[in-house]
């Protein structure tokens, strides 16, 4: 079964192995199962062929690419940071965007931003030196 990149997949369940999809949520993968007529609990290696090629027709369906997706995501932000929204401006700035707090927490985020100007500062010293 070549659906998945993972063969450890084959031992875990029918909707744990669908959401590792990418854009492929629980509410997606309840939905396949259903349709496909296979329990959610039914481990991936135990369905028969029919019912893998017909899974396989409904993940065609609805799935779309991780490429447009993320190119989705991409120009949403985009839109965002040119109408100078709050949310586009804290994607600029490299701080959490959904109301967490950041004077103790956001690690991760101001790790980026730490990172960011760093490498820029590096970048404008050597324009400078020419």
């Amino acid at each position: 079964m070549f659906l998945f990149r993972d063969n450890t997949l084959l031992d875990t369940g029918i909707c744990f192995s669908l959401r590792k999809i990418y854009g492929l949520g629980l509410r997606k993968a309840l939905y396949i199962c259903s349709r496909a007529g296979i329990d959610h609990g039914t481990k991936l290696s135990d369905i028969n062929a029919y019912q893998f090629e017909l899974m396989h027709i409904l993940l065609k369906g609805l799935v779309v690419s991780e490429v447009r997706i993320k190119r989705r995501m991409e120009f949403n932000i985009a839109k965002l940071t040119k109408t100078k929204n709050i949310k586009g401006l804290r994607h600029l700035l490299s701080l959490p965007v959904h109301g967490q707090r950041t004077r103790t927490n956001a690690c991760t985020q101001r790790l980026k931003r730490a990172k960011r100007v760093i490498i820029s500062n590096r970048r404008g010293r050597r324009r400078g030196r020419r």
